[in-house]
């Protein structure tokens, strides 16, 4: 960022900072009034909107969260009465006011922009610096225009006075001048000291002139000084760089032309500096009549609308806009601090859902309205019928990152040259983002993926590439490492970049961490498809360890994907023949020591290689999709069974465990009901287990099946209850009907002696009218203690492992107080 931009972005943060203790007065003042008057509500409704969009753009995040939490107390109370809605909001009110009062007094030590906000903003250099005098008395006007040229590269100088014209020429030594025709009051004053300079001087600079004014004897006093050129304020800005250009022979670049909408003028001048900073052309506007007067003046290629404005909203000035004949294709991008459903609908009927959520700070700001100009202007200056397709897959909308093609070219381009260096594929998966997506919905994880993808973009260098396909997933080409400890040292400071980033929703930060995955291009016979491929697989490896961990690509990997494949192979062909069968654990009651249902687990009956167990292929299939066909297989075995068993023993139920996928796709509840109906079982009996954790992951779609399932009839036991991470406040939701508590747990009073946590988990579930199942059971003191809490059932490895139907058959276990005595025959 040049030191002007610099220098004025530190003029904004602190021009803030004093607005926020007026703020502050306001609120006071009209809370005070708003007793008597309801109507002083909505101002204060619309000072807290203000913060809530500025405030975190700023660098206040705590004072934006507590503005919108005020805002929505606000909307919330609308229907009630004045002393009502007044003891309603009074505490939200006093959180805001504390809130402007620390912003206010600490804004100089803990306000401001990252490194990454303000340090890296584009800009569009010329070749070499260009000097450029400006002759103007009007120091607002002239300390705007600085900042624009110096944008663009040029280095612009400041003459207020027109009489030093000439000293300033020779001080400067400029390339061309700016001047102004009118000056404290005398007409013509600019031009007439252009023509004494010329006619001392002679030098053939050209000269622009520029006026508020526009009349005949103006131009004719600008054609008489020699004035090259004549504009009218406020400036064409792209028009007078292209003049420029063309007097000093520099080649044609226009900047992209944005105008923003906004009734905040403090949001107006930080996103004007932003931009403006980063080589934008900009318009502002704080109403809709100026915006639609500015409109044929600027020809913006995207218009930025806040949609909360007084008179005349976002959302009408919209569709003004799309209908008027000249402006209907201008894209449009609304902003709103309240994304709330109706209003993104309504911005996706005028602009094809394009709607950013306040608070906008500098970097998302700079992504998105990137992402959207670029595009536009490619489709503008090609067919957009043919080129659209090509478009779409070159640039990632949401990041404005090259997608895969962009990043493939750029390794195959490097790979035609000899090797220099180390060059390597780097693949980045964010751990357990769909969570994040589930828990604070899919707009948080897109700004999350922006937000990782400005961070990594500031990091990755000049000798690498960063590409976004689609998801959670990065790929990082990156060359001209010196060793593979240098190249270890880069990729862990990615890393760190991403545990660094420390996203905030209205539930509180997220952490972040990354799987990542690299592959070394070792020779130049490799190709781009390949070395992606082998970060592919070393990130594969990544993801399978129970934290986040970094994989570089050997050739055992590929070892590894073979045997892995054939195994899907293998198991597509087990799923076809109904090789997978069910082994059944008994269930016991803990007081009477009967056996009162099982577990059903799934088995392998592999033509080959014998009975295996589930860790031979579960994980595999649930990577594959293949689940749920196991589910489907699994239910058709023990339905007919539990109906066969239950002629001699009614109460015996029979429990199954479901997947991810299941919950997802719960395509296995139609055959589930079919099978009910067919042999007759009480869907009582039919118990489906499910953990609390792949509950969570999706709660929306979990709740749904959990209904579809107590619909049917049938029972939910919540397995491995306390290894998940939200346990106790989801627990009364699931509304489970047993509850199965983890094995570690007893290990743990097994070792240790301490009983706090199994007794409480005990007392927990039995005081929730659920039936509680304590698993892996296997020593006879572990037993002893259950009945010493009450427990209700158990089952584990002291008294029996699973078996299949006809071992449990042969074992003489119908008198339902006994297990068979062939352990040796045990699964």
């Amino acid at each position: 960022m040049c030191p002007t931009s610099s220098r004025k972005l530190d003029g904004l943060r602190a021009k803030y900072r004093a607005n926020l203790t007026d703020y502050r007065h306001q609120l006071e003042t009209l809370w005070s009034a708003a007793i008597y008057d309801s109507r002083k509500f909505s101002e204060i409704q619309s000072i807290a909107h203000r913060l809530a969009g500025s405030g975190q753009a700023y660098g206040f995040r705590e004072l934006s969260q507590v503005a919108i939490e005020f805002e929505q107390a606000l909307e919330q109370t609308k229907s009630l009465s004045v002393q009502e809605r007044a003891s309603a909001v009074a505490c939200p009110l006093d959180a805001l006011l504390v809130a402007l009062s620390q912003a206010s007094d600490d804004g100089a030590n803990k306000a401001g922009f990252s490194r990454s906000e303000s340090a890296e903003l584009e800009q569009n250099h010329l070749p070499d610096s260009v000097n450029i005098l400006l002759v103007d008395d009007d120091e607002n006007f002239a300390f705007k225009l600085v900042d624009t040229l110096e944008s663009y590269g040029y280095i612009a100088h400041v003459e207020q006075d027109a009489a030093h014209l000439e000293r300033a020429v020779t001080d400067y030594e400029p390339l061309a001048l700016i001047v102004d025709m009118d000056f404290f009051g005398h007409r013509f004053a600019g031009a007439n000291q252009v023509s004494l300079w010329r006619q001392k001087d002679g030098a053939p600079l050209p000269v622009i002139f520029i006026s508020r004014h526009d009349s005949f004897e103006l131009r004719l006093a600008s054609v008489r000084a020699g004035g090259n050129h004549f504009l009218h304020k406020p400036l064409d800005i792209p028009r007078l760089i292209a003049l420029l250009r063309a007097e000093l022979n520099l080649a044609p670049v226009e900047p992209y032309r944005v105008m923003i909408v906004d009734d905040d003028k403090d949001l107006l001048d930080l996103y004007d500096s932003i931009l403006g900073g980063a080589g934008y052309s900009v318009t502002m506007a704080t109403n809709a009549q100026d915006a639609l007067a500015l409109l044929d003046q600027s020809h913006p290629e995207l218009v930025l609308i806040d949609v909360n404005m007084p008179g005349c909203n976002g959302i009408e000035l919209g569709r003004i806009i799309r209908q008027h004949e000249e402006f209907s294709t201008i894209p449009l991008l609304f902003m709103s601090a309240a994304a709330n459903t109706d209003i993104k609908l309504a911005c996706a009927r005028l602009a094809n859902d394009e709607f950013i959520n306040k608070p906008i700070e500098p970097w998302r700001l700079l992504m998105m309205v990137k992402s959207r100009v670029v595009k536009g202007r490619q489709l503008r200056s090609l067919d957009r019928a043919l080129m659209a397709p090509e478009l779409d897959a070159a640039q990632d909308p949401l990041t404005a990152l090259p997608k895969l093609e962009g990043i493939r070219r750029a390794i195959n381009s490097v790979l035609q040259q000899p090797i220099q260096g180390i060059l390597a594929v780097i693949k980045m998966d964010l751990r357990d983002f769909h969570t994040i997506n589930n828990l604070h919905g899919q707009f948080f994880g897109d700004q999350v993926l922006q937000r990782v993808a400005w961070e990594l973009g500031q990091h990755v260098g000049s000798n690498g590439v960063l590409s976004r396909e689609s998801g959670d997933e990065f790929l990082i080409f990156t060359k001209d490492h010196s060793s593979p400890e240098a190249l270890n040292e880069y990729v862990r400071s990615l890393i760190q970049v991403v545990n660094k980033t420390d996203p905030a929703s209205e539930q509180g930060a997220v952490g972040l961490s990354a799987d990542v995955g690299v592959a070394i291009a070792k020779e130049n016979n490799i190709s781009a498809d390949e070395l992606i491929d082998q970060a592919d697989m070393a990130l594969f490896k990544a993801r399978a360890a129970s934290g986040a961990e970094l994989i570089y690509f050997d050739e055992g990997l590929k070892s590894e994907q073979r045997y892995r494949f054939n195994l899907e192979q293998s198991i597509i062909q087990g799923l076809d023949e109904k090789q997978f069968v069910a082994a059944y654990q008994p269930i016991f009651s803990v007081k009477e020591g009967r056996i009162v249902g099982f577990e059903a687990l799934a088995r392998w009956q592999h033509p080959e290689r014998g009975l295996l167990g589930p860790g031979e292929f579960i994980p595999l299939m649930e990577e594959r999709g293949l689940i749920s066909r196991l589910t489907d297989q699994i239910i058709s075995c023990v339905v007919p069974k539990l109906a066969d068993w239950q002629v001699l023993h009614p109460d015996l139920f029979m429990s199954l465990n479901l997947s991810a996928w299941d919950i997802q796709k719960p395509l296995f509840i139609d055959n589930l009901a079919l099978l009910i109906h067919k042999y007759q079982v009480q869907p009582g009996k039919i118990v489906l287990e499910i953990t609390e954790s792949l509950l969570l992951a999706d709660w929306l779609k979990a709740f749904q099946v959990l209904e579809a399932l107590r619909a049917l009839g049938a029972e939910l036991a919540l397995d491995d209850f306390g290894t998940g991470y939200s346990s106790l406040s989801y627990l009364q939701r699931i509304n489970a009907d047993k509850l199965k508590i983890d094995r570690s747990f007893i290990e743990h009073w097994s070792q240790t002696g301490d009983a706090r946590l199994l007794r409480t988990m005990v007392q927990l579930g039995q005081s929730m009218k659920m039936t509680v199942i304590a698993e892996g059971v296997e020593r006879k003191e572990e037993l002893a203690f259950l009945q010493e809490l009450g427990c209700d059932q158990y089952q584990g490895f002291l008294s029996a492992r699973p078996m299949l139907s006809e071992q449990i058959e042969a074992g003489g276990w119908h008198s339902m107080n006994a297990i068979p005595d062939h352990t040796d025959e045990l699964l």
